[in-house]
């Protein structure tokens, strides 16, 4: 039987960012608004836990010029998810004190569940970000 434990990971995710002091700014406040912890902290990369287990770092990438492009071959978004709808809220206004592209603002998709409500941003380096309660 698998072990599910919050202490165990449950997987992970690192994202290269082009300039790291700007976005351990951004990940850090969203991350502290989901309720995750952070698991590591040093120069150039920074990690976190959510309340599952799930990790997520970032790391300075070695080539920060290189653009992400929406849609292209790679990561098309990263959905993280909320125990309640107050979160993704709380998370959707912590975008907007960042000045972050909203894609979607907060509503309802009743075509994935009948509750799933979330909202759309972008990370400073226009990674699509998803915050979902489902």
């Amino acid at each position: 039987m698998p072990n599910t434990s919050p202490r165990d990971p449950r997987g992970h995710i690192k994202i290269a960012v082009s300039d790291f002091n700007t976005s351990y700014l951004f990940y850090a406040d969203i991350f502290e608004g989901l309720g995750y912890r952070q698991v590591s902290n040093k120069d150039d990369r920074a990690g976190w836990a959510s309340p599952d287990g799930y990790g997520v770092s970032i790391a300075q990438a070695d080539i920060p010029d290189y653009p992400y492009k929406f849609s292209a071959p790679g990561l098309h978004h990263l959905c993280l998810k909320a125990d309640s709808i107050e979160i993704v809220d709380r998370v959707y206004k912590l975008a907007l004190e960042k000045d972050a592209h909203i894609f979607d603002a907060p509503q309802k998709y009743p075509n994935y569940t009948d509750k799933y409500y979330a909202v759309f941003f972008a990370d400073p380096d226009g990674i699509k970000l998803e915050v979902a309660y489902y």
